[in-house]
């Protein structure tokens, strides 16, 4: 079967959602094409010969810039069976639909696609040899568009009543869709959301871009590095209220085997990587998985750096253990803090608190490592003296350099299917779901903090564009805060901080897309090429 794969983003890095399936698929046979619309330009030719066309869908981001391809991809192919995968495929499985696609996958994806394949294949060769539509993909002849989502076993005669999302999770039932469509109007037979063990085998990255082509790491000094990127992860044991994983996984992860983990680790290396990034939820959800994995990275790999991301809260409880994370050649930690609110954290069910971050940031300092925290500075409940409070804390903490300024200027997204929506006042803020936006959208009871908001985005989007320090950004939106809440800006005062490295891909998971990513979908991304590469020993 002749199979397109397409990633629309993936924070600037290859996106193992490609490279992992892409070896199920080709293993058994399948002949598979690889698209990364961030790097690669989308060949018509390969899309009109494709028979399954499948979407990666692992974040906010990548979903909407999905929704304005799918239409010119049926289009171009209305034969195509079209399949959506990944965290926001279930979420936003109705809209999708909508839209045209037959099949959706969440979870533990790499068994659903093949099976998909197969069954689509098999269905080829019977309607091929019996000339008759294959059973199983009979078009539902209905007169209007999307309807909802019904559950029912494969021998009911009519449909149950609609399910609600816990009960859809979980069950093994044939999905039934109904809309206006042809072929794309099909039963779907996989479990929409699976977490079923797997047994992975080593991604195939043939046919993307270069890694040189992806986000490099940036090194004290001016130069780069070549980075690569796997999971050793998936999925989460936490259930914190704004996260996209958990409408998915609800608790469960699941762990690349090691062995996998480290093939697929060498051949980046052997294509030039020098810095590997863990793209895993929580590096920390399995510690000894996680330990023992970075032991014999370190042994195998001396001179390779690499980073992950882990939560406050491990950082905390595991703190014995970053030593070792430090000797094996961790260049830098990213972590969620998402505010020093007590309010909010409570509220987004985080598991850390403000005193938490602060320590696990001196600790940190202590043992000469890097942290990079991550925030989500605008939500409904932020005041400008709250956000004014935060960039505060970040100069007394001496995370100005350690904070990528587009941080300071991300808004709480809040999709369908999130815990947020468990809390009773949340209903009292949102407005009635946007599908074409794929969220709940909100507004704060104050507009000078949804101004100040879009003033920061500008901010972070120049500097980004011009190349501007850290610090001379930060230093913008310090003065930007304090003229929104009519004050005069305090002389900012930074200590003069060692140099960080950092990747230099800015943009992150539970963002917006920007208007330059809706615009370019379905061409190439021109990567900017680095200037000089640095020799990693010095950071190990």
């Amino acid at each position: 079967m002749k199979i397109v794969l397409i990633s629309t983003y993936e924070l600037g890095r290859q996106p193992f959602g490609l490279v992992s399936p892409a070896a199920w698929l080709r293993g058994r046979g399948h002949e598979v094409v690889c698209f990364d619309l961030t790097r690669q330009t989308l060949d018509s030719a390969a899309v009109r010969s494709a028979e399954l066309i499948a979407i990666y869908l692992p974040m906010h981001t990548a979903t909407r810039l999905a929704c304005k391809l799918i239409p010119s991809l049926r289009a171009q192919n209305s034969l195509a069976h079209l399949c959506c995968y990944g965290l926001y495929a279930p979420m936003n499985a109705e809209y999708l639909r909508s839209l045209g696609v037959g099949t959706i996958l969440g979870g533990e994806f790499e068994g659903g696609l093949v099976r998909l394949a197969e069954r689509l294949g098999a269905a080829g060769a019977l309607k091929e040899k019996n000339k008759i539509f294959p059973q199983g993909l009979k078009p539902l002849k209905v007169g209007g568009l999307m309807s909802e989502l019904k559950l029912r076993p494969p021998s009911a005669g009519k449909s149950a009543p609609p399910a609600d999302w816990d009960a859809l999770k979980r069950a093994p039932t044939t999905l039934v869709v109904r809309s206006r469509l042809s072929a794309e109007g099909t039963r779907q037979q996989e479990p929409i959301i699976s977490m079923e063990r797997l047994r992975f085998e080593v991604p195939d990255r043939a046919g993307l871009a270069p890694i040189a082509k992806y986000a490099h790491l940036i090194v004290p000094g001016g130069g780069y590095r070549l980075v690569g990127s796997t999971e050793a992860s998936r999925g989460c044991k936490h259930l914190c209220r704004h996260c996209p994983i958990v409408p998915v996984y609800n608790g469960v992860f699941r762990i690349v085997e090691r062995d996998v983990v480290l093939a697929d680790v060498r051949q980046q290396v052997a294509a030039g990587a020098q810095h590997i990034s863990f793209g895993d939820p929580d590096f920390f959800n399995g510690i000894r998985h996680a330990l023992e994995l970075v032991e014999a990275f370190h042994r195998e790999f001396p001179g390779v750096t690499y980073d992950v991301t882990i939560k406050i809260e491990h950082l905390r409880k595991q703190e014995r253990h970053l030593a070792r994370l430090r000797d094996t050649g961790c260049l830098f930690v990213i972590s969620a803090v998402e505010s020093v609110d007590d309010g909010i954290l409570e509220r987004l069910d985080k598991g850390h608190t403000r005193e938490d971050f602060l320590y696990v940031a001196r600790k940190f300092r202590e043992l000469g490592m890097t942290l990079h925290p991550t925030f989500v500075p605008f939500t409904p409940w932020t005041t400008l003296e709250g956000y004014l409070d935060l960039l505060r804390v970040l100069v007394a903490a001496e995370l100005v350099e350690n904070v990528a300024p587009i941080q300071l200027g991300i808004r709480l997204l809040i999709p369908e299917g999130s815990r947020l929506l468990e809390l009773e006042d949340v209903w009292g803020i949102v407005s009635a779901f946007d599908a074409e936006s794929l969220v709940y959208p909100w507004r704060n009871a104050d507009a000078r903090v949804d101004a100040l908001s879009e003033t920061v985005q500008a901010i972070a989007a120049e500097a980004d564009r011009k190349k501007e320090s850290r610090a001379a950004a930060f230093a913008r939106i310090w003065e930007a805060a304090h003229a929104a809440a009519g004050e005069a800006a305090p002389r900012l005062q930074v200590r003069a901080a060692r140099g960080v490295p950092f990747l230099s891909e800015p943009w992150y998971c539970c963002a917006e897309p920007t208007r330059d990513q809706l615009v370019a979908i379905g061409g190439a991304a021109v990567a900017r090429e680095p200037e000089k590469v640095v020799a990693a020993d010095g950071f190990v």
